[in-house]
């Protein structure tokens, strides 16, 4: 982990210089110089987090706080989305002022469905990061001791999982079914079962409370030939390429590439290939591909069916996440950078806290929630198949005579 944060800032001040090499414009300097800031503060927390956390307890209490302020922000959208009233416009928090109003609640769909962001930037947001913690959130909710923190944990669960259709929003719709299907794929058929039933129902109830606003996220995805937003970001893919045949390895500096003096790329990847050319992109997929494969490794390899269902949740954000940056800047927006770097950093302590290296051996064993990895111990279960077909067929040849 440690290598990664170090490699990825790396990258980054070689693209601060590489953009005031070429003589940046006021404007564009001052946006370098908030992007390395931002990249200072992303790759401190992640340290803090994973070199912090002393214990399971205190990265549980980390992760609890996490999806109950996800929690706060689903309920806040409820209430928008419910016209009830509108938390938000009363948040003053001593010391601070406001630079800009929030987005507030927006209209969409033929039936001018309430669009809500709860306490996040933009609707967008709102939906995509209560998408990445609700694994977490189910996780807590299957581990949980029986009594009040266990309905506390499912009723935030119930609270996230609600939220994300109100955001009206493709990018939430996709990180969604990402998580839940690289989650399901380490549960038992038997779990599968149950959480598709509630799922199923869930849906249903969701329709009937809501009438319309499953059918205009339905046709957001079926009617995207004649989406502006779709042929904007399809439209953008010539500046991409022209911006990116001049300076194809560096790119133009990092955290430069703004609509003030450029166009509004609404895509982190697109961006990303334009201020830090190919290096640049590097580095951000090994941002999330890295964290994916030490959280695979603690599913793997940990001791435990509790942490290894934990490594599983984590390692779905990843994934989840790089697709949803192909979908919007989310590195522009502040909940959703916070939400990834604390789980990368996360997946640094679980790591290990779990005692996860190279020469771990793979458990092979299943449970109730984290069924047996598929090729887990290959080569003994191969070899106990053979010596379990030569005694049949010696009991064969003994039988015969």
């Amino acid at each position: 982990m440690r290598w990664l944060l170090g490699g990825f800032l790396a990258v980054q001040l070689v693209g601060y210089a590489v953009g005031y090499d070429r003589l940046l414009p006021q404007v564009e300097a001052n946006a370098a110089d908030r992007w390395l800031i931002l990249t200072v503060a992303m790759v401190g927390v992640t340290l803090a987090v994973t070199d912090g956390l002393v214990t399971r307890r205190q990265l549980d209490t980390l992760l609890r706080t996490l999806v109950a302020l996800a929690a706060t922000m689903a309920f806040v959208g409820i209430l928008q989305f419910a016209r009830i009233v509108d938390l938000t416009r009363y948040i003053r928090i001593p010391g601070l002022r406001h630079n800009s109003e929030l987005i507030g609640v927006g209209a969409r769909g033929d039936g001018d469905f309430a669009r809500v962001a709860g306490t996040a930037n933009h609707y967008i947001e709102f939906g995509v990061v209560l998408a990445l913690v609700l694994p977490i959130a189910l996780h807590y909710g299957f581990f949980s001791p029986p009594g009040r923190a266990r309905v506390g944990n499912w009723v935030c669960v119930a609270l996230i999982a609600s939220a994300i259709p109100l955001s009206i929003s493709r990018s939430a719709i996709l990180t969604v079914a990402v998580t839940m299907v690289m989650l399901g794929l380490v549960w038992p058929w038997r779990r599968r079962y149950n959480v598709l039933a509630i799922a199923l129902v869930g849906t249903a109830v969701f329709h009937l409370v809501n009438r319309g606003v499953l059918g205009t996220i339905r046709a957001m995805f079926t009617n995207m030939d004649n989406d502006p937003s779709v042929q904007n970001r399809i439209a953008d893919q010539a500046f991409v390429s022209r911006m990116f045949e001049e300076r194809p390895w560096l790119g133009r500096g990092a955290g430069t590439v703004i609509p003030e003096r450029y166009i509004l790329l609404d895509n982190q990847l697109f961006g990303t290939l334009v201020g830090g050319g190919v290096v640049g992109l590097a580095a951000f997929l090994a941002l999330f591909a890295v964290p994916y494969f030490m959280a695979r490794s603690v599913r793997l390899r940990a001791a435990t069916e509790e942490a290894r269902h934990l490594g599983q949740a984590l390692a779905v954000i990843f994934p989840a996440g790089l697709l949803a940056s192909g979908t919007f800047d989310s590195f522009g927006f502040a909940t959703f950078v916070g939400t990834t770097v604390v789980s990368i950093g996360a997946v640094g302590a679980l790591w290990r806290m779990e005692q996860v290296g190279r020469g771990s051996p793979v458990v092979d064993s299943g449970g109730t929630y984290v069924a047996a990895p598929l090729f887990a111990d290959v080569q003994g279960r191969i070899r106990r198949a053979r010596e379990q077909h030569r005694r049949r067929a010696a009991v064969m040849r003994q039988e015969a005579t």
